[in-house]
């Protein structure tokens, strides 16, 4: 069954349907709208990747020509990426979000079979729905939901790092691709250069996420609507104050050189060119009036593309507790001490009020113990030695490194108070 509609009118009602029912929406219900933005942004990158696998898989083709990208119509994309996303979380403010995800899918079930001769479903276009609706629509809805409501912060921070990771990682190459006539197959990765590129971009990538994972200690992610409540001073934000803008500039260079794409460099110079313009202005009107003079202090001493050597000493003091009667934990207390550490008191672990066992860091938003504790105590002396305490740090490898350290024997044991 089809609606017998052309494939023009088709076309443009799947964007101008979805556009006009959130466009009511949004004015409807002004607090969801940062969510919705969200929402639409992750439905947006993930129905593109879906529906060029979907295309590629022959689980359903697209019958039109124009404003296309891997056989999948941008305008169409856009359109379902607003019904999908903005759609459901505006709507939250009337309508509990799982039962708007049920309608959505119901509806979608129904009507893509009356599409023709928009979309052409082939017999196991089934698995192209569910992935569509494992990747984009419930986890859209979700950093959405969880945006309007301000919940589940280590969610929601989880899901921009993908969002905008697949946006650095996929989508603007594959602009690129698109605009410079090339494709995905061309790419030739192999040899010393290619390798030691990628490793530089891991350790931005991990620079990153620890830049991140400080906004979510403070309350906050790294989307600039919705931001931590404190101005954040530590880790990568004690050496250079964009941490995060200044590692998507470093992965397109990156990018560049190990796709060999001229248009990846010319990308990283818009991000340059927007950050230090458009985002830089926009920061500096809504943190100054947030932090005041804090702000003003610290932005006098810690600059945006230009790294300090030495943290930022204005900061929240931090305390490590190292055991006095341990030889191999003093010895650590005496190299720290040697460094004089920045905003870091060094304490005997013998004085603390509980039983410490490994060496523990604390300060005002974080605890932790082990390896772990020395790599965030790495970080008060110079960019160097952070760059090393932060890949301590990093997932998976702090579990190594522990693992390690306890293999050599320097395990928890008991203190001697």
């Amino acid at each position: 069954m089809t609606t017998g509609l052309d494939v023009t009118v088709l076309r443009s009602g799947a964007v101008l349907v979805s556009a006009a029912l959130a466009a009511a929406l949004w004015l409807a219900a002004p607090g969801g709208r940062i969510g919705a933005a969200l929402a639409t942004l992750w439905n947006a990158v993930g129905l593109a990747g879906v529906n060029a696998v979907a295309v590629a898989a022959g689980w359903w083709s697209f019958g039109t020509e124009g404003l296309m990208w891997a056989g999948v119509p941008i305008d169409v994309i856009f359109g379902w990426a607003v019904l999908w996303g903005a759609v459901p979380v505006l709507l939250a403010r009337w309508v509990n979000p799982v039962v708007s995800v049920a309608v959505l899918i119901a509806c979608d079930v129904l009507a893509m079979g009356s599409l023709e001769p928009l979309v052409r479903l082939r017999t196991d276009w089934a698995y192209g729905e569910a992935l569509a609706v494992a990747v984009c629509l419930v986890p859209g809805v979700v950093l959405g939901w969880s945006t309007a409501r301000g919940r589940n912060l280590w969610c929601r921070v989880t899901l921009q790092v993908v969002l905008f990771g697949a946006i650095l990682l996929f989508a603007i190459p594959a602009t690129t691709f698109a605009l410079t006539g090339s494709s995905w197959s061309d790419v030739d990765v192999g040899g010393l250069a290619d390798s030691v590129l990628l490793q530089a971009g891991a350790v931005v990538v991990v620079i990153a996420l620890r830049a991140v994972a400080d906004f979510a200690h403070h309350g906050g992610t790294p989307f600039p609507w919705d931001p931590p409540p404190q101005l954040v001073t530590g880790g990568p934000y004690a050496f250079v104050a964009n941490p995060m803008q200044l590692a998507a500039v470093l992965i397109l260079l990156v990018g560049a050189g190990v796709l060999n794409s001229a248009g990846l460099v010319m990308a990283a110079g818009v991000g340059v060119v927007f950050s230090a313009g458009i985002a830089s202005w926009y920061e500096r009107d809504q943190l100054l009036g947030r932090f005041g003079d804090e702000w003003i202090a610290y932005r006098a001493s810690v600059h945006d593309w230009l790294a300090r050597w030495r943290p930022y000493p204005n900061r929240a003091q931090a305390r490590i507790y190292v055991a006095v009667s341990c030889d191999p934990c003093s010895e650590v207390a005496g190299w720290l001490q040697r460094r004089h550490p920045v905003a870091l008191a060094i304490e005997p672990a013998e004085k603390h009020a509980e039983d410490l066992r490994r060496v523990r860091y604390e300060s005002d938003v974080v605890v932790l113990q082990g390896t772990r504790a020395i790599g965030a105590a790495l970080e008060h002396i110079s960019l160097g030695w952070a760059v090393v305490g932060w890949l301590m740090r990093a997932p998976v490898l702090a579990w190594f490194v522990q693992l390690l350290a306890d293999a050599v024997g320097a395990g928890p044991r008991a203190l001697n108070r």
